[in-house]
């Protein structure tokens, strides 16, 4: 392909908890012929730390960027051979840079150069999904002062009942704690609002809800956000089930992502009804507190408990010291950062331990360092 200039192509990033309707919404704009997005490989901070201070992109560090993205085989399930890379292309194509380039341009040629199944044409936006990234969106600002934030939020009982659902298929990459996931979603939902009312052009927030069961409208309004023309084709998505077998496919990514292969559908709404306790739903609907409200999330009890909270409150604290310790993690050097990022997964590490479940993040980080 011949290659546009990147510099000029500016970068938006989808942000959301795991089993939010990330995926679901990179594949819509992954089929839309003027995006470029990668799947989903989260290696953009520790890259981010390696490189920015090079102020001279030459042959060799050119080479040595290129081979650290190659470097992480695998982080969880996410594999660089997913993107389907051509490693002495993209070297031979990011040399063209090497008197004007920048850590920002680098970084979006990972996600520019990754493999589509779909036609492209004139790229007007490089996308990138990575549902970790949310704990660093107001760094993600920073470095990228220019980019755009589409934000999604599932109810947060479906959401919880998601990652239960994968923890008993052995494929956990959180621990199955309700306080612990609402508390999180409630972290994130507060973040994404602060962000949309600093920067009210540059945040779009919306509800997994609206984009299954009004497609097309949901859709148009994103389109709209990012300046570019509405293609319904997206939604034929699921016709390329064979492709998308034949590029991606395998055991794990079909227990994440299986759903893709079908037309969207409305069957993932309301899964918590019948599934939570009573007694859970009152701890959720807790938690998630007015933020539920104002996202039109129905609580079915408003009231304060004292019980409930002296009972969630262990796992809240350790949710939010624990993003604490994975955010400072990025401001350290290279090497240093990926000890700590991992490192700070102790606590959750003795939580698996002690219940007799396996994390795959922890456990296969899959560093060839």
């Amino acid at each position: 392909m011949e290659t546009e200039n990147l510099s000029k192509i500016p970068i938006f990033f989808i942000l959301g908890r795991p089993r939010s309707g990330t995926t679901l919404l990179t594949t819509l704009f992954n089929a839309h012929p003027n995006i470029r997005i990668a799947p989903e490989f989260p290696v953009m901070m520790f890259l981010y730390q390696r490189f920015k201070k090079v102020k001279k992109w030459d042959e060799a560090t050119i080479r040595s960027f290129v081979d650290h993205v190659f470097s992480f085989s695998k982080f969880n399930v996410r594999r660089v051979e997913n993107l389907k890379f051509d490693k002495e292309f993209i070297i031979s194509e990011l040399l063209k840079y090497k008197d004007n380039g920048s850590i920002q341009l680098f970084l979006k040629s990972i996600n520019y150069y990754a493999y589509s199944i779909y036609h492209k044409e004139e790229t007007l936006w490089i996308g990138d999904k990575n549902p970790i990234y949310s704990i660093f969106a107001y760094r993600l600002r920073k470095i990228f002062p220019d980019a755009k934030f589409v934000c999604i939020i599932r109810d947060y009982r479906d959401n919880f009942i998601s990652i239960r659902k994968l923890v008993e298929k052995d494929v956990a990459v959180e621990a199955p704690s309700l306080p612990l996931q609402v508390g999180r979603w409630r972290y994130f939902t507060h973040s994404f609002f602060d962000c949309k009312r600093r920067f009210p052009d540059k945040y779009y927030i919306l509800r997994y809800e609206d984009l299954v069961m009004d497609q097309e409208k949901t859709f148009r309004s994103l389109c709209d956000f990012l300046g570019i023309d509405y293609d319904p084709s997206v939604f034929d998505f699921h016709k390329r089930k064979e492709d998308t077998l034949n590029t991606y496919g395998n055991e794990t990514w079909e227990k994440f992502h299986g759903n893709l292969l079908k037309p969207i559908n409305t069957r993932s709404m309301n899964t918590w009804q019948g599934k939570l306790t009573d007694q859970q739903v009152k701890m959720a609907d807790q938690i998630a507190g007015k933020y539920a409200d104002l996202l039109g999330y129905q609580r079915e009890h408003k009231g304060f408990n004292l019980c409930l909270f002296l009972k969630s409150s262990p796992m809240l604290i350790y949710n939010y010291i624990l993003l604490f310790l994975m955010t400072l993690g990025t401001y350290f050097p290279y090497k240093a950062g990926q000890w700590w990022f991992f490192k700070s997964l102790f606590l959750l590490k003795i939580y698996m331990k002690i219940f007799g479940q396996k994390s795959i993040l922890i456990d296969n980080p899959g560093f060839k360092h």
